[in-house]
């Protein structure tokens, strides 16, 4: 059972990076680079969630995979912090031109 919760947490920690991620990709200039920063913060939030659980999941267990996933969930959280300070830095740097 630990292991399909295991599974569970970190598909949706994955998930959760790569759509912010992509969205953040996809952004393009205007308006939607601010609604993208939000959103991300927001997967972030659920992301940090996530590793709770996951950590509560494993706690005193012997699995060394449910451990492994968990380190690349942490991993993976720090990588999605990098990529909003550097979306938060670009927008403060180079804002939306008015049309």
């Amino acid at each position: 059972m630990n292991r399909v919760k295991v599974a569970v947490v970190g598909v949706a920690v994955w998930g959760l990076l790569a759509g912010g991620l992509a969205s953040q990709t996809l952004a393009g200039e205007g308006g939607h680079v601010k609604e993208v920063i939000k959103h991300a913060k927001e997967g972030i939030g659920h992301e940090k969630e996530a590793i709770k659980h996951l950590e509560e999941a494993i706690q005193g267990s012997d699995n060394a995979h449910a451990k492994e996933a968990l380190e690349h969930a942490k991993e993976s959280m720090k990588h999605a912090e990098e990529a909003l300070a550097h979306a938060e830095e670009a927008n403060h740097s180079h804002p939306a031109k008015k049309k």
